[in-house]
């Protein structure tokens, strides 16, 4: 008789939990940005979310946990419940910078990848009424001149723009006053603001500015004109070898079972290709790079490499 019951208890066990898959979404799903709204990585959430919503059935929320640069998230995503409820973005390079760095309460490594969603190309601003800069040339010989004196503001320490400021003091012969912020929700104001010469950001983050002739930009780090700014020489046309960008994709904490990535990995599919989203983005602005499942985690982990030996010629993180 125990036997039996026990037996019974099992199969109650296990078709509860074959229930609780089958069952996947049956509650909210939050998708954690770890900068403050009003940046590129918060817009480029905002635009995702209504259409992973439609396509997978339940309210997906956006919350902002803002905090040493994107680390304070990936931290929360790593210890998440690993269900399919928490999703969190996980921008490259600022996934990696701090394991570079030093130890940290997260291994990249261990993140499910969903989706890679934007490849924005580096640039650097200045406010358009800021006439002692006409150019890039003009802003780099300044630079040149003036060691340590121009205020470049970006997105937090090993950020992308942070990074690709430093690529740009390797390659001119250049150092900059770097000014790292919380988010570009941050960074933009200070320099609308005047309390910095310039900043170093994402290309799509600042196309209402340039449309609105409050800002200015200087090069593009990319291999060909961003769409936006087709007046914008790259730095390759103007003879600097640089290429920088970042990539904001999307990942589950670690163990969250296959069949939920596979449901995920659908929506997104579905949601990335749906005729209002890709209008929607095209009015944001992002830079689409669609990179789904396991080609994020390649794209991933080619990064990494990339990113490894970037840092072993240049670390940063030492200021």
């Amino acid at each position: 008789m125990r036997k039996v019951l026990l037996f019974s208890i099992l199969l109650i066990f296990v078709f509860t939990m074959g229930l609780s898959a089958a069952d996947y979404p049956s509650d909210n799903i939050k998708l954690i940005v770890g900068w403050a709204a009003g940046g590129g990585s918060d817009t480029m959430a905002r635009v995702v979310a209504p259409y992973l919503e439609k396509h997978i059935g339940v309210p997906v929320v956006v919350e902002n946990r803002p905090g040493s640069s994107g680390e304070v998230s990936f931290v929360y995503l790593y210890n998440a419940k690993p269900d399919g409820y928490t999703l969190g973005l996980s921008n490259i390079p600022v996934l990696f910078s701090p394991a570079l760095m030093r130890e940290v309460q997260y291994n990249w490594r261990e993140f499910e990848p969903l989706i890679n969603v934007v490849t924005d190309p580096g640039v650097i601003a200045v406010k358009a009424d800021d006439d002692r800069f006409p150019d890039l040339e003009t802003f780099l010989a300044y630079a040149k001149e003036h060691p340590k004196l121009l205020t470049i503001g970006n997105t937090g320490v090993g950020s992308g723009d942070y990074v690709s400021a430093l690529m740009l003091e390797e390659e001119a012969g250049v150092t900059f006053n770097n000014i790292a912020f919380d988010g570009a929700g941050e960074c933009i104001p200070a320099l609308l603001g005047g309390h910095i010469d310039a900043i170093g950001a994402n290309a799509s983050e600042l196309v209402q500015f340039v449309e609105s002739n409050q800002m200015r930009i200087l090069g593009s780090m990319s291999e060909e004109r961003y769409p936006d700014y087709p007046d914008v020489p790259t730095f390759l046309e103007l003879g600097y070898d640089l290429l920088a960008s970042s990539s904001r994709g999307i990942s589950a904490p670690p163990g969250t079972p296959d069949d939920v990535l596979e449901i995920l990995g659908e929506a997104f599919e579905k949601a990335v290709n749906d005729p209002e989203f890709l209008e929607q983005a095209k009015i944001a602005g992002l830079a689409l790079n669609v990179k789904l499942l396991d080609d994020y985690r390649v794209m991933r982990d080619n990064m990494w490499e990339d990113y490894e030996e970037l840092y072993s010629k240049r670390p940063w993180g030492g200021e």
